[in-house]
C-alpha cells in the first residue's frame, strides 16, 4: 500500500514537471547582439530576465535562445565595456539588439586575432599586443613595418639605413631565439601564413586595418614551429554592407640624406698632404673640389597611391584595391617601383550558415639595385677630394689604385635590376552544422619569383672584364587546413574548442647564368652566350620540404572572470631524421579578472586582469632540407697530363655527415602579465614579465675524422635564455568636447644570454668555447675579430683591449689584457602624443634605445693619418695625430639615441559635397636624432652584430646606406 502511494507521488511530481511550462505559459525568445560601431557580433553578452536569475550568454556568433514568461518579461542585455540595454521580450520574432560601447579600454570589446579565430581583448590569456590604424606611425610609409615601429612592447624593429630596396630589416620579438635559425617572426595576412618577409613588406600600408602581435609561447604555439619567433597577425580592410564607397589614400614627398661624414675638402686635403715628407702634391692635386658623398646623393621623390572600392549587400561583402608607389633612393641610380592589386570577398548563404571567403593579391616590384661588384662605398670615402668627377672633355675621370676608383662612373654605368612577382591567394569555406558547431577548410597558394639582371662594363685602368649575369629565384608554397570549431555557453560557462589539421608544402629553386668578356657590351645581359665561352658559369638548385601538423585548443570562461586556454600541437617536418620528424608542443595559460571579487568598491579601478602562461614551441628554421643526410659533392680535380682539357674532371667525395638524430629546437616560455584600466579609462595598459629558454640549439660542431667522413657535424647542442619586462601605457591627459590629448608609450627590457655550447653526440663530446660573429674590416683588419657568442655572456659580446691614448709618435697605446663588453641595449622605448582640437590633429612619436654600443669601423679607418695621401680622411684625423690602425674599445661608442621618428599635422573637413571624408596632412620622418654616436646613424639591426662596417657585404649591397629625412603631403579621401 505504501508502495502504491509512493508511485502516485512520483507520478504527480512528473506531471507537475511537464505541466509547469504550460501553466507558466513560457515562450522562447531568440536574438542576435551586435556592436553599434561596426556591426560585429558580440559573444558572451549576458541576457537576463529582469528581476530574476533566469538568463544566458550569447554564443560565438552573438546569438542567444532563452525561455521566458509569456507576459510582461523584460530582457536586460549587459556586457562589460558597453552600455546596458533593456528590451521587452517578444516571442516568435528574432530580436536584433545593438549595444553601444562605453568608455573603458580593457573592458572594451575589442576583438583581437589569436590565430585560427579571435577573442575579445578582455578574454585573452596570452601576451598579445594590438594596434589599430588610428595609432599607426604617419608620414612617408611605404614599408608597412614602419607603421608599427616602436609601437608594440617587446617588438624590436630596426630599419638600418634608407635603402628603398632593403627587405632585411631586423625584426625580433623578445630577443634572439636561435644562433643559426631565422629570427624573424611569422607574418600572417588574413589567415595566410607567409613564407618570406617580403610578402608582408610589399603589402600596401593603406590596405591594413590592424596588427595583433602574439608574443609569448602560450600565444604563438597555435602556429607551432612556424611561430617560434613570435607571430604578427595582419588584418586588412574589408568591405561592409551598405552603399559602395571609393577611398583614395596617398602622399607625395621628398627625402634627403640626413647626415654626412666630415671628410676633408680640397683645401684641407692639400694642406694635409703638404705636411707629409716625400710627397709631391702635384701627384694628387688634380684641380677638383669634390665631396664624393654628395656627388652620388640626390633629393629623392617618393609617392604612394592607393584606390579602393568596397561595399556589400545580400550577404556579399567585397573590397578591391590598386596600389602604385615610387620610392627613389637618396643615392642616384637606386629606387623602387611597385604595382599591387588586392581583392577580398565574403559570401554568406543557406541562412548565413555557409560562408565562402576569397583573398587574392598580386604584386610586382621593380628595383634598381645599388650593387656593384666592387666595394662601392669604400670608393666614395677613399677618393681624394682633389680628383674631379669629369675630364675637361666631359668624359668621366678614371683613376685607379687599391680600393680606389671613380664611384660615379661605377654607379651610372653598371646595370643591376630585379623584378619580383608575388601572388598570394586563399579560399576558405566555413559551415555551421549547428549554432555552436562549425566546420571549415582553407587552401592557400603562394608564388614568389624574382628575376635579376646585372651588367658591369670593363672600366678603363681597372683591369676587369665586363660581366653579365641573370638569376632567377622561385619560392613557392601550397598550404591547406581543415578545422572544426565548437562554441557554447551554459549559464555562466562559455566553452570554445578548435581542432585543426595543416599541410604545408614548400619548395624553392634557383638558377644563375654568368659570363665574361662580351664583344658587344650594348647587349648587356640579354645575350649571355655572347662572351668568352670558356668563362661561362651556370649553377642551379632546388629543394623541397613539408610540414604536417595537428592542433587542438580549448578556451574556457567562467562568468567573464576566470579564463583558461590550453592547446597541444604536433608538428612534423621531413627536415629531420625519420625517428625525430614529429615533436609535441603543449601550452596552457590562465587569467583572472578580479575587479568584481576584490575591488568592487574601488571606483578608480575600472577593470584589472592578471595572466600567467607556459608553452613550448619547436623551431626548424635553423635546418635546411637534406641537412640530416650524408651528402656528396665535388672534390679534388684529376689531371690527365694535358694542358688542353681545362676544366679538369672532378672527383666526388663526402661533404656532409649524416645526423639522423637531429631534433627540433625547443623554446620554453613562461609569462606573467597584468592588464588594467583605471580612472574611467584615463589610464590603461599592460605589464608582462617573461622568462624563455631555447634548448637543443642547432649549430655546426667539430668532430674527428675518422670515424666521421668530414670534420664537422650539425647537431642539437647548446641553450640560451631570454628574460625581460614589457610595459605599455596609454593615458588620456585631457579629454574635452573640443580638445583631447592622449599619450601612449612602451618600454622593453630584454636580456639574452648563452647558457651552453656543449654536449655529446654518439659518445663524442661536442663543444665550442666561442663562436665568432663579426670582424673588423679595412686594410690589415680582415682577421681582427670583434664579437662572439660565448657561454655565460650575452649575444655578440665584444672582446677588446682598452684604449689608453696616443704616444708622441702618433702610435696607439692599448692595455695588455682584453675585456668582455656587452653592446646590447638595456632597454628600447617609444612615446607618442596625439592632440585633437576640433577638426585639427597633431601627433608626434619619439623612439629610442638606451645602453647600446656600436663599433664605429668607418671612424677607425677614416681617422688614420697613414691613409694620406692616397685616400681621404675625416677632419678628426688632423687633430687626433693617430698614424696607425689598432682595434680597441676606443671605437666602441655609446650609441644610445632618441629620435623624433615622425610628426604630422592634419585637418579633417566637415562637409564637402560628394565626399564623406577628406583629411589632408603634412608629415615629417626622421626629423632629428639625439645621440653621442659619431657615425652616420646609431640605428643598427642586431644582425649587424653592432658593428658599423662601413663596407659592402658579399653581394655588394651597401650596408651603411645613409638614413634619409623625409617630408610629405598626403590626403585620405572617401567618396559617397
Amino acid at each position: 500500500m505504501q508502495f502504491k502511494h509512493l508511485l502516485s507521488l512520483c507520478f504527480f511530481a512528473l506531471t507537475c514537471f511537464f505541466v509547469q511550462p504550460v501553466l507558466a505559459q513560457n515562450k522562447v525568445v531568440t536574438g542576435k547582439v551586435t556592436d553599434a560601431k561596426d556591426g560585429s557580433t558580440l559573444p558572451g553578452v549576458s541576457v537576463v530576465v529582469k528581476g530574476s536569475t533566469t538568463g544566458t550568454n550569447t554564443d560565438a556568433n552573438g546569438q542567444f535562445k532563452l525561455s521566458v514568461p509569456e507576459n510582461g518579461a523584460t530582457l536586460v542585455f549587459s556586457f562589460i565595456g558597453y552600455t546596458p540595454q533593456e528590451l521587452p521580450a517578444t516571442g516568435g520574432a528574432t530580436l536584433n539588439v545593438v549595444l553601444k560601447p562605453s568608455s573603458t579600454t580593457l573592458s572594451e570589446v575589442v576583438v583581437v586575432s589569436v590565430g585560427y579565430g579571435s577573442q575579445r581583448k578582455k578574454d585573452v590569456t596570452g601576451a598579445v599586443g594590438s594596434i589599430s590604424s588610428k595609432d599607426f606611425n604617419q608620414g612617408a610609409i611605404v614599408n608597412p613595418l614602419s607603421q608599427i615601429q616602436g609601437k608594440v612592447a617587446g617588438v624590436n624593429i630596426t630599419q638600418q639605413g634608407g635603402n628603398p630596396n632593403s627587405e632585411d630589416a631586423g625584426i625580433s620579438i623578445r630577443g634572439q631565439t636561435s644562433i643559426t635559425g631565422n629570427q624573424s617572426p611569422l607574418f600572417v595576412i588574413d589567415g595566410v601564413a607567409t613564407t618570406g618577409n617580403s610578402q608582408f613588406q610589399n603589402l600596401s600600408p593603406a590596405d591594413i586595418e590592424s596588427y595583433d602581435v602574439l608574443k609569448d609561447a602560450s600565444a604563438t604555439s597555435i602556429y607551432g614551429s612556424r611561430g617560434a619567433n613570435g607571430v604578427i597577425l595582419v588584418t586588412t580592410k574589408k568591405g561592409r554592407p551598405g552603399r559602395a564607397q571609393i577611398e583614395y589614400t596617398g602622399f607625395v614627398g621628398v627625402s634627403n640624406q640626413a647626415k654626412y661624414y666630415e671628410l676633408l675638402n680640397a683645401q684641407e686635403y692639400s694642406q694635409a698632404i703638404r705636411q707629409i715628407d716625400g710627397v709631391n702634391p702635384a701627384t694628387y692635386e688634380k684641380g677638383g673640389n669634390v665631396d664624393w658623398q654628395r656627388a652620388i646623393a640626390r633629393t629623392a621623390l617618393t609617392h604612394n597611391n592607393n584606390i579602393a572600392l568596397s561595399g556589400g549587400a545580400n550577404g556579399f561583402n567585397y573590397r578591391g584595391s590598386v596600389n602604385y608607389s615610387l620610392q627613389e633612393g637618396t643615392i642616384i641610380n637606386n629606387g623602387r617601383k611597385q604595382l599591387g592589386f588586392r581583392f577580398n570577398a565574403d559570401q554568406k548563404a543557406l541562412d548565413d550558415k555557409l560562408v565562402l571567403s576569397l583573398n587574392l593579391s598580386n604584386t610586382t616590384v621593380y628595383r634598381d639595385l645599388l650593387t656593384d661588384g666592387a666595394p662601392l662605398n669604400r670608393y666614395i670615402f677613399n677618393a681624394p677630394p682633389t680628383y674631379p668627377i669629369n675630364n675637361p672633355d666631359g668624359s668621366y675621370n678614371t683613376f685607379t689604385d687599391f680600393d680606389l676608383a671613380n664611384p660615379l662612373l661605377h654607379l651610372l654605368t653598371t646595370t643591376s635590376t630585379a623584378t619580383s612577382y608575388q601572388t598570394l591567394g586563399n579560399f576558405s569555406v566555413n559551415y555551421n552544422l549547428l549554432p555552436s558547431l562549425r566546420i571549415g577548410g582553407t587552401g592557400v597558394l603562394i608564388h614568389d619569383n624574382t628575376l635579376t639582371h646585372y651588367f658591369q662594363p670593363s672600366f678603363p685602368g681597372e683591369g676587369n672584364l665586363n660581366t653579365a649575369r641573370q638569376q632567377s629565384y622561385n619560392n613557392n608554397s601550397y598550404q591547406s587546413n581543415a578545422h572544426i570549431d565548437y562554441n557554447e555557453s551554459f549559464g555562466k560557462h562559455t566553452v570554445s574548442a578548435t581542432a585543426v589539421y595543416e599541410y604545408n608544402d614548400f619548395y624553392t629553386e634557383n638558377f644563375t647564368a654568368q659570363g665574361y668578356n662580351y664583344l658587344v657590351p650594348a647587349n648587356l645581359d640579354n645575350v649571355l652566350g655572347g662572351g668568352d665561352a670558356s668563362r661561362n658559369q651556370i649553377s642551379s638548385g632546388k629543394d623541397n620540404y613539408k610540414i604536417i601538423s595537428y592542433l587542438a585548443r580549448l578556451n574556457y570562461n567562467y562568468d567573464n572572470r576566470y579564463y583558461l586556454t590550453a592547446s597541444i600541437r604536433r608538428d612534423g617536418s621531413d627536415k629531420f631524421g625519420a625517428d625525430h620528424q614529429y615533436g609535441t608542443f603543449p601550452s596552457v595559460s590562465f587569467a583572472y579578472r578580479f575587479k568584481k571579487d576584490l575591488l568592487n568598491n574601488v571606483e578608480w579601478v575600472d577593470d584589472i586582469k592578471i595572466r600567467a602562461g607556459y608553452g613550448v614551441v619547436g623551431n626548424s628554421s635553423a635546418l635546411t632540407p637534406y641537412q640530416n643526410l650524408t651528402l656528396y659533392g665535388a672534390g679534388q680535380k684529376y689531371f690527365d697530363g694535358s694542358n688542353s682539357s681545362f676544366p679538369y674532371p672532378s672527383s666526388y667525395t663526402y661533404i656532409q655527415n649524416a645526423n639522423r638524430d637531429l631534433q627540433w629546437e625547443e623554446r620554453k616560455g613562461r609569462n606573467i602579465g597584468i592588464d588594467f584600466s583605471l580612472f574611467n579609462n584615463r589610464l590603461s595598459g599592460d605589464i608582462n614579465y617573461y622568462n624563455d629558454k631555447t634548448e637543443k640549439m642547432l649549430y655546426t660542431y667539430g668532430v674527428p675524422t675518422p670515424p666521421f667522413f668530414v670534420n664537422t657535424i650539425f647537431a642539437n647542442v647548446g641553450s640560451l635564455t631570454n628574460k625581460g619586462l614589457e610595459v605599455a601605457l596609454t593615458g588620456q591627459v585631457i579629454k574635452d568636447k573640443n580638445f583631447n590629448w592622449t599619450v601612449n608609450g612602451q618600454i622593453t627590457f630584454n636580456k639574452t644570454k648563452i647558457t651552453s655550447l656543449s654536449g655529446t653526440y654518439n659518445g663524442f663530446n661536442l663543444a665550442s668555447d666561442q663562436i665568432i660573429t663579426a670582424s673588423a674590416s679595412g686594410r690589415g683588419l680582415s682577421s681582427s675579430q670583434l664579437t662572439y657568442i660565448k657561454p655565460g655572456y650575452p649575444i655578440d659580446v665584444f672582446y677588446l683591449q682598452h684604449f689608453e691614448g696616443i704616444d708622441a709618435q702618433g702610435n696607439t697605446i692599448l692595455s695588455e689584457d682584453k675585456r668582455y663588453i656587452d653592446p646590447n641595449p638595456k632597454f628600447n622605448y617609444g612615446i607618442g602624443n596625439t592632440f585633437n582640437y576640433n577638426n585639427w590633429s597633431f601627433n608626434f612619436f619619439l623612439r629610442g634605445v638606451y645602453g647600446q654600443k656600436i663599433f664605429n669601423n668607418p671612424r677607425l679607418i677614416f681617422t688614420t693619418l697613414s691613409r694620406l695621401p692616397g685616400n681621404n680622411v675625416t677632419k678628426e684625423a688632423l687633430t687626433s695625430g693617430n698614424k696607425d690602425v689598432r682595434i680597441s674599445d676606443r671605437f666602441l661608442e655609446n650609441a644610445s639615441y632618441l629620435r623624433l621618428d615622425n610628426a604630422s599635422l592634419g585637418y579633417t573637413f566637415k562637409t564637402i559635397k560628394g565626399l564623406s571624408n577628406l583629411r589632408v596632412y603634412l608629415a615629417g620622418n626622421n626629423i632629428f636624432v639625439i645621440t653621442k654616436y659619431k657615425g652616420l646613424d646609431p640605428e643598427f639591426a642586431p644582425n649587424s652584430h653592432y658593428v658599423d662596417s662601413g663596407t659592402s657585404n658579399s653581394t655588394g649591397t651597401i650596408q651603411s646606406y645613409p638614413k634619409s629625412r623625409a617630408f610629405t603631403l598626403g590626403a585620405n579621401v572617401t567618396f559617397k
